[in-house]
């Protein structure tokens, strides 16, 4: 499996990953009776793997079309984001609308897909950069006008590290779900068994399990 820091979905630590994906993926292996070590690679790199096949599968996937030659998706995702835009503390009433945010420098992650019109869109001042937490240095230290994420990665990267008072969202809300699936390389030996990562994920989701574990993060950081 190839991944990336991605709180709370993926937590890198001294010891390996943890995270809700890892709990995800981990009760899949358990279930199918596999075995799923995770590395460490940049998303762009684990997209490419994937491609080639040198690795077998990646979670957190948002599904796009052009992937979908190289990885086979779940058929359901595990579970449900919204895209949003962040701003410094004050300023969210500035991008109100989409064409605001043709007078704006905009950072995003590369190799993500948030949503057509924004990832189409080349007449926009957008910088990309390798991981979440760069874009949220550039804007706390004013080097970008805005920055887009997925509403349940940001918010609780926002608030776990007390930024609450430093970003807000953006009044402007694309309004758009982004389901976050588990893929498998096409050229992977384990995409003959997608049927069975299918089965599994629909009784994780049907059990609560997916749920409960992610009430572990989000739960505990509520009540902070």
């Amino acid at each position: 499996m190839g991944t990336d820091d991605w709180p709370p979905f993926r937590i890198r630590t001294e010891w390996g990953f943890v995270g809700l994906d890892l709990d995800v993926i981990n009760e899949v292996a358990r279930r199918m009776e596999i075995n799923v070590l995770a590395l460490r690679f940049p998303w762009g790199r684990s997209l490419k793997s994937m491609e080639a096949g040198t690795i077998d599968l990646m979670t957190g996937l948002a599904y796009r079309a052009e992937r979908a030659q190289y990885i086979a998706y779940t058929e359901t995702p595990y579970f449900q984001c919204s895209t949003v835009f962040y701003t410094q503390k004050g300023r969210a009433r500035d991008l109100s609308e989409y064409e605001d945010l043709r007078q704006m420098s905009v950072g995003y992650v590369l190799h993500s897909a948030y949503f057509e019109q924004f990832d189409t869109d080349e007449t926009l001042s957008k910088m990309g950069v390798a991981e979440e937490i760069s874009l949220i240095g550039m804007l706390k230290n004013n080097r970008l006008d805005a920055i887009i994420g997925t509403d349940c990665q940001l918010d609780y990267f926002i608030k776990s590290e007390g930024l609450d008072e430093v970003i807000e969202k953006a009044d402007f809300r694309p309004g758009n779900a982004v389901g976050l699936y588990i893929g498998i390389s096409r050229k992977s030996p384990w995409a003959a068994r997608i049927d069975e990562f299918n089965r599994v994920i629909r009784e994780l989701l049907d059990e609560g399990f997916v749920a409960n574990a992610a009430h572990e993060y989000y739960g505990k950081l509520a009540v902070q």
